[in-house]
């Protein structure tokens, strides 16, 4: 079967200045394993090529389309792509993180053939092998499509499938490998690959209990090094980020990437996200020397009632010394936090930015919270009648836009959320590297932030980059506005500006 997968652009009007263009890890993984059994799939990544559709209806002429759509923010293309192939007979199948938390919504506006949900390799293959035998798709597992009654059928969920059947993504599958490199922070050259699927966590404003159900899964770490040792010879890659949602969860883990690195004798920078709790001090050491030099560590809420509300269960004894410890080590770590939890007072987030100020964190991620389907959080705040959720694609869109605040969930006024927010964007802005990385690469991260901004938006298609430009440029002069000219906001939630050195 010709199977063409695309990964759709996103909406101008929600990106922000510090967009990045990664790896289309999902789409590359079915696409060499649909190769490896036979099928012949290709990859349109419209991030970056805006061949008009016609003609690629006319060059590749597919079987099948696949649409991946992960995030909220792509939703506006997704329909375009699915209505130009559908309208030409082309069966289209959607699938993707976001698509498998609303496949109700996709079908109902008639987007999509099927949706496939969960990870996609084994029920790609399934699809493409019942389409060539001539059996109904319907039967395979872990899909929903619109039954004769006009409503959606879901089928038995696949299990998950054993990620040593996935041999090294194929790269030649994507035109340029080097339109997806990038900078992050002082480090150039750096691309988005993934050792591990999933998380043991259970947040309540994730839906990771849907999609990956708690679970964790690792690749095998010579396959792994097989993708990272071709990216580096034959592309130039320097800097890797770890796509895992939890990297490193054993000791033993760790090591056999340590010594997989060194048999190679790869000597690239990388960084990663973890959860506090799973690394010691000797740890973050041991990382360093292997090349490590940033460490994400998702917080989310303070100590307290709002941890218990966001169903964190971190160790947060633990977050003051390992923070300490990776300063001292020479990592540069940022931690994130969520603004606006159901019910939320003026006080919590008090507490929360004070909180905030007193760690010693190299920078301060804040995202507002967005009630995600499939989600504990999402459940509570529509039976308390604090959310109407979307009941279309175009609705789903307008929750992607940037700012975005949901007002009826707590006592906080948006003003002084966007305000505080502002600030520590600001703050991270004038931060300073660890000494360790301001010797090993003598540059200023607001430099860095700047040059990224012109990469990124220079990097879109030339009817988008404009758009692009517009909206960043909006986005931080609000930024910054937000920030100076609210002094009285900032002394009510006892917010300083610190400079962290």
């Amino acid at each position: 079967m010709k199977v063409l997968l695309i990964n759709p652009m996103y909406d101008p009007e929600t990106l922000n200045y510090l967009r990045m263009n990664g790896f289309p890890i999902g789409l590359l993984s079915i696409a060499t394993y649909l190769n490896s059994h036979g099928h012949e799939a290709k990859i349109l990544d419209r991030t970056f090529f805006d061949t008009p559709l016609e003609e690629v209806l006319s060059a590749q002429k597919p079987d099948v389309v696949g649409i991946s759509m992960i995030a909220n923010m792509c939703v506006p293309d997704v329909i375009a792509v699915s209505d130009f192939f559908r309208g030409r007979g082309v069966p289209v199948y959607i699938g993707g993180t976001y698509a498998s938390i609303v496949p109700e919504i996709i079908l109902k506006e008639n987007k999509a053939d099927l949706v496939i949900v969960s990870e996609g390799e084994q029920i790609w293959l399934n699809l493409m092998n019942a389409l060539r035998d001539g059996a109904d798709p319907h039967t395979v597992n872990g899909i929903v499509y619109m039954g004769e009654n006009g409503e959606p059928v879901f089928t038995p969920p696949e299990p998950f499938m054993d990620l040593s059947l996935l041999g090294p993504a194929d790269f030649t599958l994507l035109p340029n490998v080097k339109d997806y490199f990038q900078p992050c922070y002082c480090y150039d050259n750096m691309a988005h690959v993934y050792l591990s699927k999933g998380c043991t966590g259970n947040c309540s404003f994730c839906f990771n209990s849907y999609f990956h159900r708690c679970k964790r899964r690792v690749r095998p770490v010579s396959v792994f090094f097989d993708e990272i040792e071709y990216l580096i010879r034959e592309h130039g890659l320097e800097t890797v980020y770890f796509a895992d949602e939890l990297w490193g969860l054993t000791k033993t883990e760790r090591e056999e990437i340590y010594r997989e690195k060194q048999r190679r004798g790869l000597t690239f920078t990388w960084g990663c996200q973890t959860r506090i709790g799973v690394l010691k001090k000797e740890d973050l050491r041991e990382m360093y020397d292997n090349g490590c030099r940033w460490v994400f560590f998702g917080i989310e809420a303070p100590p307290g009632h709002l941890a218990e509300i966001a169903n964190k269960r971190l160790p947060y004894p633990l977050v003051l010394p390992t923070l300490e410890a990776a300063r001292e080590v020479g990592l540069i770590t940022n931690v994130s936090f969520i603004f606006n939890y159901p019910h939320e007072t003026v006080q919590d987030l008090r507490d929360t930015v004070q909180y905030m100020q007193s760690l010693p964190a190299t920078y301060m991620s804040v995202a507002f919270f967005a009630p995600f389907e499939r989600s504990a959080l999402f459940e509570q705040v529509v039976r308390e009648g604090l959310y109407d959720p979307p009941k279309t694609l175009e609705e789903i869109r307008q929750g992607a836009l940037i700012e975005k605040i949901h007002s009826s969930f707590s006592e906080v006024p948006d003003r002084d959320y966007k305000v505080i927010r502002a600030c520590f964007l600001v703050q991270d802005l004038f931060s300073r590297y660890p000494e360790q990385i301001r010797r090993e690469r003598p540059k200023s991260f607001f430099w860095e932030t700047v040059k990224t901004s012109v990469l990124n938006i220079f990097s879109m298609k030339v009817g988008q980059w404009l758009h692009g430009l517009y909206y960043s440029a909006k986005y931080f002069l609000s930024m910054v506005g937000n920030a100076l000219l609210f002094p009285g906001i900032r002394r009510k939630y006892g917010f300083r500006f610190r400079f962290r050195r």
